[in-house]
């Protein structure tokens, strides 16, 4: 995988008051196949799924305030949901397959139910979030994190942390995904980057776009959950828990929990089935790109 862009092109089109940026991998006689990125990633980070699917008309999408898409300043889950329906409309896309990998699962989820006609099959990666808090402590972080996004929504954007150059952003990307090929995280960083205005370059996202988590609750998601018609491979990494418990304290030895919630939302579907990816954290199309294709040509295959 080198710095260029293959088999496909680059698509620029209307989304819900911004523009918005794809890349389009050819084949639009075959069933569609959209893919979305999570927070603080871009579309082409995707490619590793896109490629393995040559007999679909796959898209992958940079996610309003990612990547080549626009930074409106704007981020709620319904704009989110209505950049995906500009998509579906601008490529003119008939029951597609919908992939969405963290923040890209919670839009894709919400689409099929908004929309359960127009989804064929829907697999959402790691996306579905952390357990809910069930205690009183627990609880209280979570309105410090409402605090949090509330003085956040206040300031002005934030500028971009700086770096040197691009070889110091591929060191930040391989360092924190450690089990990434080297060459997949070049391609992700030349991509993903852009010069700074200061100097040097800075990833490719505007710190706002943080606003999504604010905009919807968790329990509004689980009520969509059974509106969705068509079948539902939920996928989570062996490691998943572990990023979970960085950012919630109080899931800290509480993974029985997190499986129990996981069994709970799985049946909160009409139809759906759960795979784990031994050997992947939450990034698990960085940690096991192989290992994830397949289990996602084995659900469509079945």
């Amino acid at each position: 995988m080198n710095k260029g862009v293959k088999k496909e092109g680059r698509v620029f089109f209307q989304g819900a008051g911004c523009r918005l940026s794809a890349v389009d991998y050819g084949n639009p006689e075959a069933q569609g196949m959209v893919i979305l990125h999570g927070m603080r990633d871009h579309g082409l980070s995707m490619q590793t799924i896109a490629l393995a699917f040559p007999e679909y008309h796959v898209i992958t999408v940079d996610l309003r305030g990612h990547g080549d898409s626009d930074n409106p300043g704007s981020y709620t889950m319904t704009q989110f949901v209505a950049d995906l329906r500009a998509l579906m409309d601008h490529f003119r896309l008939v029951r597609p397959i919908l992939i969405g990998h963290s923040l890209g699962g919670h839009i894709v989820t919400k689409y099929a139910a908004i929309y359960p006609e127009e989804v064929d099959r829907l697999i959402v990666i790691d996306g579905m979030g952390p357990p809910q808090p069930e205690e009183t402590n627990a609880m209280t972080d979570h309105l410090q994190h409402w605090r949090e996004h509330v003085a956040d929504a206040l300031q002005p954007r934030r500028e971009p942390r700086s770096m040197e150059d691009e070889e110091e952003a591929l060191q930040r990307l391989t360092r924190n995904n450690p089990k990434l090929k080297l060459e997949t995280a070049r391609f992700i960083t030349w991509h993903g980057v852009q010069p700074h205005a200061g100097g040097g370059v800075c990833w490719k996202w505007d710190s706002k776009a943080d606003m999504i988590w604010s905009t919807f609750s968790h329990e509004e998601t689980e009520q969509f959950y059974s509106l969705i018609e068509c079948p539902v491979q939920i996928i989570t990494g062996e490691y998943s828990y572990q990023y979970w418990v960085k950012t919630r304290a109080w899931l800290t030895g509480k993974e029985d929990l997190y499986e129990r919630e996981l069994e709970r939302r799985q049946r909160l579907f009409q139809l759906a089935e759960h795979t784990v990816i031994e050997g992947a954290g939450h990034m698990i199309h960085y940690d096991r790109p192989g290992q994830l294709n397949a289990a996602i040509r084995g659900f469509l295959q079945a």
